[in-house]
């Protein structure tokens, strides 16, 4: 509440100032300043607009590049990686190949380690996929079967009862 009466005491004053050329400002403010042009003073909007901007902790965007960035600019000598040793004239072992480089050897063979292990888990559970479908399939295909074999079974059933009946009818009939 203080500030907001201070500001609005200075303001006017420092308009007027920067505004109006006189002996005061020319003088006094060269005095304290030197040769600082106009337009450089604190308290000049523009001025305090970059005053502003010094306690912000965002960072401009950037522009656009063609081309992308490198995260780390060092300063790397040309060749490879790692020289391997290697003696004209004689036979290179198998365990040290006259490859310029060995750089992310482990991390490439995590890399293939992690291919090959996600590939087995998949052939694994496509296998384990086509099995429950066959055992549902077989089963399905029982609980068919179980179903014609009750019907024809409650057919002969119903025929025999039938028969039975008339068999009655047919014993009560003579007597």
């Amino acid at each position: 509440m203080v500030f907001g009466a201070i500001r609005s005491i200075i303001r006017p004053v420092s308009r007027a100032l920067i505004n109006s050329r006189t002996p005061l400002y020319n003088n006094e403010l060269h005095s304290h300043f030197g040769s600082i042009h106009q337009s450089h003073l604190f308290w000049k909007p523009a001025s305090a607009r970059l005053i502003q901007t010094l306690t912000d902790t965002r960072f401009p965007k950037r522009r656009p590049l063609d081309k992308p960035r490198r995260k780390r600019a060092t300063l790397k000598p040309s060749g490879p990686y790692a020289w391997v040793k290697h003696v004209p004239g004689e036979p290179i072992p198998s365990n040290q190949p006259n490859v310029g480089s060995f750089k992310r050897r482990n991390e490439k063979k995590r890399i293939r380690l992690r291919k090959a292990f996600i590939l087995a888990e998949k052939k694994k559970r496509k296998a384990e996929l086509q099995e429950a479908n066959r055992k549902k399939k077989n089963a399905k295909i029982e609980r068919q079967m179980a179903a014609v074999a009750r019907d024809r079974a409650w057919a002969e059933r119903l025929a025999e009862l039938q028969q039975i009946e008339e068999d009655k009818k047919n014993a009560a009939a003579m007597t």
